[in-house]
Formats: structure tokens, sequence, C-alpha cells
């Protein structure tokens, strides 16, 4: 449904409710019948509709662009928000951050970064994964491992940022070509993560990937990676089911750009 047309149909309940009442008790006589439980549901649907009409036209454009997945035209309204405005408030920036990382727009994603750093560098933290992404899509393997290697350190990643951060920072190794490094950080991975995707993914990693590379290390790895697997299939039934569990996690804009190892994985484990 579009969104301006949930607005209508919103205020026209709403409307309509406060019609129905005025009309069965009176718009001038009958008033007083009314209950105290009846009145302050009245009260309570006409400030929740005067607080979502306020934010349906403050945010009128901003909707469209989303609804329209207009994003050439969101970032261009954004820029105007935070960067000349300078209004830095955490929406705005994920928003914004959002559109980049759609758009592959790596250098305007890092600019956000820095000009966020000095104008609010809580919003960073906020958005690591985003801004950790740019440098991976900028091939910038050093700044990238860097970046979430000092996300792992810190002490304010909540647990399940902090297990993305390892795991970027692992993939970030590998892509670089540090086999030994990534196989370490994935192998430790496996065993730290609650996360039955992340567990999963690192095991497909290990043993698509790295056990081959290492045959050194064959034996332990190996070892690794069955536990694991069972793990995951212990916890995630069928290839169904962990196929909802992606799809949910594909709301998150980190994601894109490891979907096709999640789909990789998945069949692999239930093979």
């Amino acid at each position: 449904m579009k969104i301006k047309t949930m607005f209508i149909f919103f205020n026209s309940i709403i409307i309509a409710f406060l019609v129905i009442v005025s009309v069965v008790f009176g718009i001038e006589s009958d008033f007083r019948l009314l209950g105290v439980r009846l009145w302050g549901l009245i009260a309570l649907c006409a400030v929740v509709l005067i607080i979502f009409d306020i934010y349906y036209f403050v945010n009128a454009k901003l909707l469209s662009f989303l609804e329209k997945n207009d994003w050439p035209a969101l970032v261009q309204y954004l820029e105007a928000v935070v960067l000349t405005n300078g209004r830095y408030s955490s929406r705005s920036v994920r928003l914004l951050a959002q559109a980049y990382l759609i758009l592959s727009d790596t250098a305007s994603l890092i600019n956000l970064e820095n000009k966020t750093a000095f104008a609010k560098p809580q919003l960073v933290e906020t958005n690591a994964l985003i801004f950790g992404i740019a440098r991976l899509l900028e091939k910038n393997m050093t700044g990238a491992t860097n970046f979430f290697l000092a996300r792992i350190h810190s002490r304010k990643p909540n647990k399940a940022d902090l297990l993305w951060f390892r795991f970027y920072y692992g993939f970030t190794m590998l892509l670089d070509w540090r086999f030994a490094e990534a196989a370490e950080e994935f192998i430790i991975l496996t065993k730290i993560s609650n996360n039955t995707v992340i567990t999963g993914l690192t095991a497909w990693f290990l043993s698509n990937y790295l056990v081959k590379t290492l045959p050194d290390r064959s034996e332990d790895i190996t070892a690794v990676i069955e536990a694991a697997r069972k793990q995951v299939k212990e916890a995630v039934y069928d290839l169904q089911q962990w196929n909802v569990k992606v799809s949910k996690l594909q709301k998150k804009p980190h994601i894109a750009i490891i979907i096709q190892y999640l789909t990789k994985a998945g069949a692999w484990i239930f093979a």
C-alpha cells in the first residue's frame, strides 16, 4: 500500500470514529454522559492523529523517495539535510550511508564517515558495519582490516555487531590472501559465535577455501568444520529454515556483499 494511501486511510478511520461518537452522544448536550474511559480513548485517538499527521507532513518527501526506491533523489535530499545544514541525526546519517552503499558510491560514503566523525563520532560507531564495508568495496584491504580490528577491540559494540566485525575481519584477510590469519579468526569465530548463520558461513569458508590452502592444518580445520556444521544442523533443521534466517538478514545493508556466499553455505550445510 502506498504511503499516501495509508495516510488517507488512517486519517479516515480516526476521523470517522470521532464523528460517530459525536453523532451517537450528541455534540452539544450529551457529551457529559460519556464515561472517563471513552473520553480517554477519544483524547488518545486525537493525539495519535495529530502526531501521525505531523510526522507525515515533515517527512513526506523522504518517505516518497524511499517508497519509489529513488536513491539518487534520496541522496540529494539527505546531503542537503546532513552535509549542508549539519543536521546529523541518527536516522539521516544511517539512511544516507545506506543509500551511498546501494549506489556503490564509496567515496561519498567515506566522506560522510569523516564528517560524521567530526560532528557526531558516536554515529560512526552506530553505523560501523556500513562504513567498514565501504573499505571492502574500495578494495582497501589494509584500511578494512584495521577498521574492523579496531571495533573488535572496542568495548562499545553489542554482541551481535561484534560477531559481524569478527567475520568481516576474517573475510577481509581472506580477500587479502592472508590465509593463515583468516583461518585463525574463522576458527575462533565458529567456537564463540551464538549466531547460527555466522557459524555456518565461517565453516563454509573454512571448508571451501582455507582447508585447501593450509594443508599442514587440514586435520584441525576439518575437525572445526564438522563440529560447526553439526552445530548449525542441530539449530536449523533444513535448508528452508536457513533461507528464512538469511532472508531476514537481507534487510541489513552489509549483507548484500555476502548474500551469494550465504546461499552457497546453506546448500553445502544441508547437502
